[in-house]
């Protein structure tokens, strides 16, 4: 049910329009009224309607000046202007302040359930649009923290020119703007499991808490940096900078410090620096005693003066993570991977989870061997070699939208066109028409 609030200044007509029109019958529930904008504001606030049915012209706040706010404050709202008028300086108005149905009065149920179906309508088409953006959203998800990861590294590691740094950082979506920055590398390990395999009750519980903790403040930009290994960028004044960095450590600590039979865990910070693009000196540091993990198990917070007492055997450190799998396996992991998905790619059900039940590997190793080996995400992929099927469905089998979803994958057609066209830029009917 859609939720309708109703802002007449005549009792007479308000009561009316309350009592005599069928709101449930039409889908809607009867959340509220008012007599005027200025009593309704607060209410309609409160409410969170759907829709919003209001007369033209009424004492105190008229409906044009509460559209106005409503519109600002609720984009998404939907407004008709109830009006007794024949005026059509007063229509053009309502269309400006975004109003979607203009009905005059006397109001009959048959024009008042034609407009509210109309703007029904128009919300359903909207929601089912926001939801094939939002599922299209979290099946990209993982291909931008890939982006980030990459961005992040060839930062660190000195690889971006700083003119490009900014540039790449919107596209991304990265706030990078502040007067002071530093750094945090973490690692977590499970020791009961190998990674390969689900991890434990705690281990799951405690990296969860970690990522939910660093993904809650605006101070904190985290990424991955390996298979056990995370990055986590603090940004802010420079006198906050450091307190940043020390809640951050605090909060790994309070974390991890009681799963030591559990997890290994060690956290290395770095100190603040004023540019961006001087991460990169910030890193090597950071990194230089993030070294030390090799050499140590008790210590968990590595700082450089830890770090000046294993100078000599950090130098023949291992230079890769200790993580990453040795090619031979993980390339035997992605073609089995990939033949997998040749194999069941028409099936709806084929998921990340599904490859890795039937390789018996952990879903979130899978994930991580797959972004590095094939540069692109498992979704990315599944979803490229779909896409590239239905291509040549509708070019060389002349087959209708409906029947090439089915046959790739895609039990919801509406959702496959949805795909088609942000990945195309046009209809798989266009792309059928504009191919034959």
């Amino acid at each position: 049910m859609l939720k309708v609030f109703l802002v007449e200044d005549e009792s007479v007509v308000r009561e009316s329009l309350r009592n005599n029109i069928p709101w449930k019958e039409y889908g809607f529930d009867f959340v509220g009224e008012a007599g005027d904008g200025e009593m309704a504001l607060p209410l309609i606030r409160k409410t969170a309607p759907d829709v919003l049915i209001t007369d033209i012209k009424m004492p105190f706040m008229d409906g044009l000046s509460l559209s106005h706010i409503v519109k600002k404050e609720f984009p998404s709202m939907r407004i008709i202007i109830m009006s007794g008028y024949d005026d059509f300086e007063y229509a053009k108005r309502a269309i400006k302040e975004g109003v979607d149905q203009y009905i005059s009065k006397p109001i009959t149920k048959s024009g008042m359930k034609e407009v509210l179906d109309s703007v029904k309508e128009k919300i359903e088409k909207e929601r089912i649009q926001q939801g094939y953006l939002l599922q299209y959203q979290m099946e990209t998800q993982e291909y931008e923290q890939l982006q980030r990861r990459e961005f992040f590294e060839k930062v660190l590691t000195g690889r971006m020119p700083v003119k490009d740094i900014y540039v790449e950082a919107g596209k991304l979506s990265l706030d990078i703007t502040a007067s002071a920055f530093s750094l945090i590398l973490f690692s977590i390990k499970d020791k009961e499991k190998p990674i390969e395999e689900i991890g434990s009750v705690e281990y799951c519980k405690a990296l969860e808490e970690l990522m939910s903790y660093f993904i809650r403040f605006p101070a904190y930009i985290l990424s991955r940096w390996s298979l056990n290994t995370y990055i986590v960028v603090v940004k802010g004044e420079k006198d906050i900078v450091a307190d940043y960095v020390d809640k951050g450590i605090s909060k790994i600590t309070e974390i991890c410090g009681d799963k030591d039979d559990k997890i290994e865990w060690y956290a290395s910070a770095g100190e603040p620096v004023e540019r961006f693009s001087a991460l990169e000196k910030c890193f090597n540091a950071v990194n230089h005693a993030f070294a030390c993990r090799f050499f140590v198990q008790d210590t968990h917070i590595l700082t450089e003066e830890i770090a000046a007492k294993y100078e000599s055997l950090i130098k023949d450190a291992p230079v890769g993570i200790e993580d990453e799998p040795t090619d031979k396996r993980g390339n035997k992991l992605i073609s089995d991977a990939i033949a997998y998905i040749d194999e069941n790619y028409m099936n709806e059900s084929c998921s990340l989870s599904d490859v890795a039940e039937a390789l018996s590997v952990n879903s979130s190793y899978l994930s991580a061997i797959f972004s590095k080996e094939m540069d692109t995400t498992f979704v990315k992929f599944l979803t490229a070699k779909r896409l590239d099927k239905a291509r040549e469905l509708l070019v060389k089998k002349r087959m209708h939208t409906a029947d090439v979803a089915a046959a790739v994958g895609y039990k919801d057609s509406h959702y496959f066109s949805f795909v088609f066209r942000k990945t195309y830029g046009m209809s798989p009917k266009e792309y059928r028409n504009q191919n034959s």
